[in-house]
C-alpha cells in the first residue's frame, strides 16, 4: 500500500470516533524508517492556540504498545480533577483520554481489514505547538509566525537582488499564503530564541515542493544574571521541544492484542 493510500484509510477508520468525540482530522504522517510508524494528529475545530494560551497542552499523544504475553494496563501519570470552584471553558486540545479511545478503535480496524501487512507503530497526538502543517489552508492562521519548511528538492529565490544558492531548508516569517504556495521572509534563531532577519528578500515556495513544513513554537529563554545563555531543554536553534504524554503501540504480523503502557516523553523532534 502506498503512503497515500494508507493516509487515506487511517482517515477514513478514524474519522467516525474521531468526530464521535467532537473532534476533527489534522493529518497523518507515515515514515518508514525500518518499522513503519503511522501517527495521526487529531485537534478540536476551534481557532489555533497562540503562545499566550499557557494552559494548553502542548502535545499529548497516546497509543497502544501491544505484546501477545500481555493484558493490563498502567499509568504513572494521573489526570487532575478540576476544581469545583473553576469557570469552565473550551477545551483547547483533545485529551490524553480522548487520543486513547481513537487508538484503540483505529488499531482494532487496521486489524481488521488487516492495512499494514508488516510490522508497524501506531500513535494517535495532537499537534502541538510546534505542529505539522499538512496543507496552506491550516498555514493561514499562523500567519506572522515563524515556519521552517524542508523541500523535496532545493528552490531559489526568484528576487534578483538574493544572494545565496537554492536551499533546501528555509525558515522564515510566514509573511502570506497563496494559492499554490506561501511567503516566508528568512529568519535566524539564535540558541536563546532570539528571531533575527536575514540580509535575505521573501521566498515563495511552491507547496508542491514542500516534503515538510512545521510552525515553530519559539521560547525566548529568560538570562539569569551571571549565567550564560542557554539551556539543556531547547533545541540548538531556539525552538522548543513539542513533548507531553507519549506511548507507542507496536504491531507485528497483525498481532495486535495485549498491554497499553502510557509514559511521559519530553524528547525533542
Amino acid at each position: 500500500m502506498t503512503d497515500q493510500a494508507l493516509r487515506e484509510t487511517v482517515i477514513r477508520l478514524a474519522q467516525p470516533v474521531i468526530h464521535s468525540l467532537g473532534l476533527i482530522v489534522w493529518g497523518v504522517e507515515i515514515a518508514r524508517a525500518g518499522r513503519t510508524l503511522v501517527r495521526l494528529f487529531v485537534d478540536v475545530p476551534t481557532a489555533p492556540q497562540t503562545e499566550e494560551s499557557g494552559d494548553a497542552p502542548e502535545g499529548a499523544i497516546f497509543s497502544a504498545i501491544t505484546e501477545a504475553d500481555s493484558g493490563s494496563a498502567e499509568s504513572d501519570h494521573p489526570q487532575g480533577e478540576p476544581s469545583a470552584t473553576s469557570t469552565p471553558v473550551a477545551p483547547t486540545s483533545a485529551t490524553i483520554e480522548q487520543c486513547e479511545e481513537i487508538s484503540r478503535h483505529l488499531a482494532l480496524a487496521l486489524e481488521v481489514e488487516d492495512s499494514i501487512a508488516e510490522a508497524y507503530v501506531l500513535e494517535v497526538s495532537t499537534p502541538g505547538l510546534s505542529r505539522l502543517l499538512f496543507s496552506l489552508e491550516q498555514m493561514v492562521p499562523y500567519v506572522g509566525d515563524v515556519v521552517e519548511a524542508r523541500l523535496l528538492t532545493p528552490v531559489a529565490s526568484t528576487d534578483p537582488a538574493a544572494h545565496g544558492g537554492p536551499r533546501r531548508v528555509w525558515r522564515g516569517i510566514l509573511t502570506a499564503v497563496e494559492e499554490e504556495g506561501f511567503v516566508l521572509a528568512p529568519v535566524t534563531i539564535s540558541p536563546d530564541g532570539e528571531v533575527e532577519e536575514e540580509n535575505h528578500p521573501s521566498v515563495l515556495l511552491p507547496w508542491s515542493a514542500v516534503r515538510r513544513a512545521t510552525r515553530m513554537y519559539i521560547f525566548k529563554q529568560p538570562q539569569k544574571p551571571g549565567k550564560k545563555p542557554g539551556g539543556k531543554a531547547r533545541g540548538k536553534d531556539g525552538s522548543k521541544a513539542s513533548g507531553g504524554q507519549k506511548a507507542t503501540k507496536k504491531a507485528k504480523s497483525g498481532k495486535k492484542t495485549g498491554k497499553a503502557i502510557a509514559d511521559n516523553d519530553h524528547t525533542a523532534n
